[in-house]
């Protein structure tokens, strides 16, 4: 039998909430792992160093959750989809979630429209909350010309948090259940900025399993996911992480992300600029 990696949740895996992310990974490896006879020693280590991004492709992975965006592009028929959990952050609605277009507490903005030569911030170039909604919000506003003073990249939706508190920007897109983990679990940060308005829906955060399983295991996986999301013994971890639930889901569901890119691209705003 194969070698697998460990289940791994990368996504909102924030110290803050490790524990309980860990928690709810070794009950989803357990699951599985009885569901398809996987046994303790057939898993082994993910490689030391390994980038979150080439994670997402190992051949070794069981389950694991990566982002809208590159589920559409870059690991397009690389991966089998499993679903996606229901989130209870605000902004989020059974399988769908948004981003919470945020400034500082103190700004004069009041609209999108007035964000116009604003200094903007997003997480990362393939992030569908903190780019692609985001550029296709201002895209309509845009007269396809650059419509932010400058754009710059800070790595992930925290450190966007952290300059538009600072001052360092004046507008960033976080994903709605990262804002929802800020509120909860940085209060102090939270209050230092606030929402102005919430971009587009799609569907949330798509969990993954490895091309190495069938259609039919395919299944399997995403049945006994969903399960353990209802199981009375993740309860405790699952709130903390805000989970309510799961959808199985197809690629299909979420051509509303490749459909965002396009419009903007319409619209003559390519470039979030």
């Amino acid at each position: 039998m194969p070698v697998f990696h460990p289940v791994r949740l990368p996504m909102y895996d924030w110290p803050e909430v490790r524990e309980a992310t860990c928690a709810l990974e070794e009950a989803l490896q357990a699951a599985i792992g009885d569901a398809l006879n996987i046994a303790p020693e057939h898993f082994t280590p993910w490689p030391a160093g390994l980038d979150v991004h080439e994670s997402w492709s190992e051949p070794g992975v069981l389950l694991t959750q990566t982002c809208g965006y590159p589920l559409t592009h870059a690991l397009h028929g690389k991966v089998r989809l499993l679903g996606t959990p229901h989130y209870a952050a605000p902004g989020c609605r059974e399988h769908y979630y948004c981003s919470q277009i945020i400034v500082g507490k103190n700004s004069s903005h009041e609209t999108l429209e007035d964000l116009r030569g604003a200094r903007a911030v997003y997480n990362t170039p393939d992030s569908q909350s903190g780019m692609n909604a985001f550029r296709r919000s201002i895209a309509p506003l845009s007269d396809g010309r650059p419509f932010f003073s400058s754009v710059f990249e800070s790595g992930g939706h925290l450190k966007s948090v952290k300059a538009v508190a600072a001052g360092d920007a004046d507008v960033a897109s976080i994903d709605a259940v990262c804002w929802w983990l800020v509120c909860q679990e940085l209060p102090e940060l939270a209050n230092m900025v606030r929402p102005l308005a919430q971009t587009l829906p799609a569907p949330g955060l798509p969990m993954i399993t490895s091309k190495r399983f069938s259609v039919t295991q395919t299944e399997q996986i995403a049945d006994v996911v969903a399960d353990v999301f209802l199981d009375p013994k993740t309860q405790k971890s699952r709130e903390r992480l805000g989970i309510r639930g799961f959808s199985k889901l197809d690629f299909e569901d979420y051509a509303s992300i490749p459909a965002m890119e396009q419009e903007a691209s319409l619209l003559g705003y390519p470039v979030l600029a």
